[in-house]
């Protein structure tokens, strides 16, 4: 398995520009997918399908269309059973390696909780994956 850092470290093109076959639902401006180094199981993100760095360049169509995809979120961790949810948005050059805008919905983080347990990020296994993708669809 990838650690994160490890992952940083190669990036020479937006992954979510390059690669949309991480899709699990989408709407006309943005799409929803699985983290790959996820926090906690069924961890989620939301981004935009125009490539954009900050918050502030959203149009208000793409706001309106990631407002919706974050409810549907929201309503897909509800049946899947949780009662704790956390949004958080990532944008910017400076605060993170990704430089396009995106939305994590995580459920079950504590606060304070952004070195998962105090463990380092791990990619996901094709396991992982799959298991979330089929939890997901079940209430797409």
């Amino acid at each position: 398995m990838t650690k994160y850092q490890d992952f940083l470290k190669n990036i020479t093109e937006c992954p979510f520009c390059e690669n949309r076959k991480k899709v699990i639902f989408e709407s006309k401006e943005s799409f929803l997918t699985y983290a790959l180094w996820p926090y906690h199981a069924h961890h989620l993100l939301i981004v935009p399908k125009r490539h954009v760095e900050s918050l502030s360049e959203l149009t208000e169509e793409e706001k309106g269309d990631i407002d919706f995809m974050q409810e549907k979120a929201l309503e897909i961790l509800k049946k899947l059973g949780y009662a704790n949810i956390t949004h958080m948005v990532r944008e910017g050059k400076d605060n993170k390696a990704i430089n396009h805008v995106h939305f994590h919905t995580i459920p079950n983080i504590r606060i304070g909780d952004l070195d998962h347990y105090g463990q380092e990020r791990m990619e996901l296994t094709e396991e992982g994956i799959q298991k979330t993708i089929k939890d997901i669809q079940k209430f797409l």
